[in-house]
């Protein structure tokens, strides 16, 4: 479990997720410029939608916090570099008692544009089989679509009043594709509305982990097998199968019987067993030994990724 960039109050549990980016017709400066550009604010109410659909199935994997979708859509979108005025605290108690939350999380900010570019390039393809077989340059056609989203996010912390975060993103992604013809590469270059949508769920994926504490793959690598240490293979394939008891146990007895390298790769071992079966201060003794009476030089390294993890096993405590 990874801890979120920053601490919320523990008062926090649920999020409310508002969706403020509807423009306002006052706003005529963006009204302008969505029709210069060509958008379709269908296509950026659809953008923002997986953003938020985003967070809320994100935060499903977060012990510390809940999400809803709020229905309703506010005015606020400014499309520039700066938030709207906050959103009255008045209405964020009337939407956190509706929905029976403690916060509000709003994206206020979203604007998109997508440029293509496209032409023709040299390239080489094989053509005829067996002796005939050859390489030949031919002329291939080529598109690329780039996406540009602006996000700007807001929480708002209802029970004391303060707005507790505030994150501004753009964010850049190429899309290409390649075909024989002009038409053809830009009928497989993916849409606008589905680019913008894509990477409206990368910052909304990206920003839930600033809040919330959740869930992260990690791997490690350990010692297989040596011929002058046969129990360096028998814990391997006890590890393989999920024994990691028995692993650590033929590890740690392979140590006193093993020459000084052979030795400390099984207390590199060990570290590893302890830290897969949760204890991280002995994984740290045991990393530290493997380095410091063995010479194993892996384990110095090792050493710092699990003092960091302890330091977040720290954090998260204070998160719950």
């Amino acid at each position: 479990m990874r801890p979120a960039d920053i601490t919320l109050p523990s008062e926090i549990e649920g999020f409310l997720l508002v969706d403020r980016t509807e423009l306002d017709k006052k706003n005529k400066l963006g009204l302008l410029e969505g029709i210069l550009t060509g958008e379709l604010p269908e296509e950026d109410k659809a953008a923002v939608q997986r953003g938020l659909s985003t967070l809320n199935s994100t935060f499903q994997s977060s012990p510390r916090f809940h999400a809803t979708i709020a229905q309703e859509r506010l005015k606020g979108n400014s499309l520039s570099a700066a938030f709207p005025a906050h959103i009255e605290w008045s209405e964020i108690e009337r939407l956190c008692k509706k929905y029976n939350t403690e916060a509000v999380l709003a994206i206020e900010m979203f604007d998109t544009d997508f440029i293509i570019t496209k032409g023709k390039r040299k390239t080489k393809k094989t053509v005829g089989e067996g002796d005939k077989k050859r390489e030949v340059e031919v002329d291939e056609f080529y598109a690329s679509g780039v996406s540009n989203v602006t996000m700007g996010i807001r929480v708002y912390d209802a029970i004391n009043k303060k707005i507790i975060d505030e994150q501004f993103y753009k964010r850049t992604n190429t899309w290409e594709e390649a075909a024989s013809s002009k038409a053809e590469a830009l009928a497989k270059l993916i849409m606008k509305g589905d680019a913008s949508s894509r990477v409206s769920a990368q910052i909304a994926d990206q920003y839930a982990y600033r809040i919330a504490p959740l869930p992260v793959r990690i791997s490690r690598s350990y010692f297989r097998k040596h011929k002058r240490a046969p129990s360096i293979a028998m814990g391997a394939r006890m590890a393989e199968v999920n024994r990691w008891e028995d692993a650590l146990k033929a590890w740690d007895e392979g140590v006193s019987i093993a020459d000084i390298k052979r030795a400390g790769f099984l207390r590199y071992n060990t570290a590893v067993a302890h830290e897969v079966l949760g204890d991280l201060d002995q994984a740290i003794s045991n990393a530290q030994d493997a380095y410091i009476k063995y010479g194993n030089k892996d384990a110095q390294g090792y050493v710092r990724v699990l003092e960091g993890r302890r330091s977040d096993e720290q954090r998260l405590r204070e998160q719950e």
